[in-house]
């Protein structure tokens, strides 16, 4: 057992474990996707230090890979938005022969994309920002961490708690760090699935580093929100047909 809170939506079909990133938790994350749990099992854990699950000091995605892995069962599909892409590439290589089929969304897999204009772009905006900015003022180190992805996203003032929850754990994060095993991820069968919304330059590189190291489907949603299976429909079909091919 893992400690964490889930949720759980569907009780019949394939289990699709959804792992969410880091300003947004498990319910509020993938809510636009509650309408496939009429013929999918969807699990939607609560990271460590997202409330109601255990808080931490600090995040650490290879915990949290362990933690996912827990969660697969004897088998899963996995998807992950943001970070928790990252988490689930992780987990993936710690568990392939658990792992029905691999979905990311705008993973920051930053390391996997050097060497890139854009991708190089931001690993430098996002280690200045780091550096500058100052971790307790929570407001202004979100603001700022927004402006560098190029998200216009005006947030309340002040922060609601699951919000300024969310901002602490990200002060705590290195996104500039968090890269993926690809070697061992290529060497797996199960169909994996790379997903962006167009609207951060260095996160369009990484998703097509990550495609041809991995030899993934890659599909851009032009115009979409970082968070890109906010928009429902459109990507819950792609999502869908995705998931039917594993079988």
């Amino acid at each position: 057992m893992t400690g964490l809170a889930v949720e759980k939506w569907g009780s019949t079909g394939p289990r699709i474990v959804m792992v969410h990133g880091s300003l947004s938790s498990a319910a509020a994350a993938f809510g636009e996707q509650k309408v496939l749990s009429d013929r999918f099992q969807i699990i939607a854990p609560y990271r460590r230090g997202y409330s109601p699950s255990p808080p931490t000091e600090k995040i650490d995605p290879d915990r949290d890979a362990a933690e996912i892995v827990a969660l697969l069962g004897d088998g899963a599909h996995l998807v992950g938005t943001s970070m928790g892409g990252v988490v689930a590439m992780r987990a993936a290589a710690l568990a392939p022969d658990k792992v029905w089929s691999l979905t990311v969304i705008e993973p920051p897999a930053l390391p996997n994309g050097a060497g890139r204009p854009a991708a190089d772009a931001l690993i430098e905006a996002l280690r200045n920002h780091w550096a500058a900015a100052d971790a307790a003022d929570l407001d202004a180190f979100v603001a700022g961490f927004l402006k560098v992805l190029d998200v216009d996203l005006e947030l309340p003032a002040p922060l609601p708690p699951a919000l300024a929850e969310a901002v602490r754990n990200l002060t705590t994060e290195r996104p500039w760090e968090t890269g993926v095993p690809v070697d061992v991820l290529a060497e797996t069968s199960f169909p994996k699935l790379v997903v962006t919304g167009g609207g951060t330059p260095g996160f369009e590189d990484v998703a097509d580093a990550l495609a041809e190291a991995l030899n993934a489907r890659r599909v851009l949603f032009d115009g979409s929100p970082h968070a890109v299976q906010r928009i429902g429909e459109p990507f819950n079909d792609e999502l869908v047909t995705h998931l039917e091919s594993a079988r």
